[in-house]
């Protein structure tokens, strides 16, 4: 798998690339400051992954409630965007 960052120049250019995600021939990811270690990809080394585990250990949680209810929000703004 490979990773390729680029930039957005005209207003069509998404739907283009969305066209592609749609036949399966490319993934959009949202970029994020963790690496996912979920995805494919090279194997991380011990002490990267004691890393990750601890900044999860760290990280703040939410109720299934409220987990829920941020995820209807969420929902509901990517349908407008899809529409």
């Amino acid at each position: 798998m490979q990773k390729l960052t680029i930039e957005l120049t005209a207003n069509n250019s998404l739907k283009a690339l969305q066209n592609l995600e749609d036949k399966h021939l490319i993934r959009i990811l949202k970029e994020s400051d963790l690496t996912s270690y979920s995805l494919p990809g090279d194997p991380i080394s011990e002490e990267d992954f004691r890393k990750w585990v601890k900044y999860a250990e760290n990280s703040p949680t939410v109720s299934i409630t409220d987990a829920k209810q941020r995820w209807a929000e969420q929902k509901k703004k990517l349908e407008k965007l899809i529409r």
